[in-house]
């Protein structure tokens, strides 16, 4: 007998259960549907780390800004295109570093509030970079340098229908003039 009402008990927990979910799953999909096309733009705060043969090696930070754009197939899996301008960094003996990011990278998202997801990104991004160093006895020398390398980031955003606001952090390590950049940008999407 206790048998039976512990089952019961269960199926009913189990169906009043499945009966939340569904329904409140159904109100969220509808109200943040994350679905198809959408571009962002944001301010980011660039901290860099360049390690140059000659010892001209430094830490800099530059404020810049980013491009995105992507589309979400569903609400968790999409793929994002995008631009960062890296800065324009000196270094202590008279280097000098300009670097641009371009990247494509999956994207998986989640929901984990109402108004809220979190979101992660893995890719690839190429580095273009010019920079100018003085080597001791050889005088300036420049070199123009690009290379693509594995990238990601990590993220949340607050979702108010079409427009989004990003807070995301990202890194970019690469073999160009040893530079290495951890970007953490502000920013707005639109979904279309």
């Amino acid at each position: 007998m206790l048998n039976l009402i512990t089952k019961q008990r269960s199926k009913l927990l189990v169906t009043i259960a499945t009966s939340a979910i569904m329904l409140t799953g159904t109100n969220v999909i509808q109200a943040d549907d994350d679905t198809g096309w959408f571009v962002g733009a944001g301010l980011a705060r660039l901290d860099a780390n360049f390690d140059s043969p000659t010892d001209a090696n430094f830490d800099d930070s530059d404020d810049t800004w980013q491009l995105k754009f992507g589309y979400m197939f569903t609400d968790i899996v999409g793929i994002e295109g995008g631009y960062v301008d890296l800065g324009n960094y000196q270094g202590s003996r008279g280097g000098e570093i300009d670097a641009d990011g371009y990247s494509i990278a999956g994207v998986l998202n989640w929901s984990v509030a109402d108004r809220w997801d979190i979101y992660g990104k893995l890719g690839a991004a190429m580095i273009e970079a010019k920079s100018d160093q003085f080597i001791p006895g050889v005088g300036l020398v420049r070199e123009d340098d690009d290379e693509t390398n594995v990238f990601g980031g990590v993220g949340v955003e607050y979702d108010l229908g079409t427009l989004n606001f990003y807070f995301e952090w990202a890194r970019m390590d690469t073999d160009v003039a040893d530079l290495k950049v951890d970007a953490i940008a502000l920013g707005i999407k639109a979904e279309f």
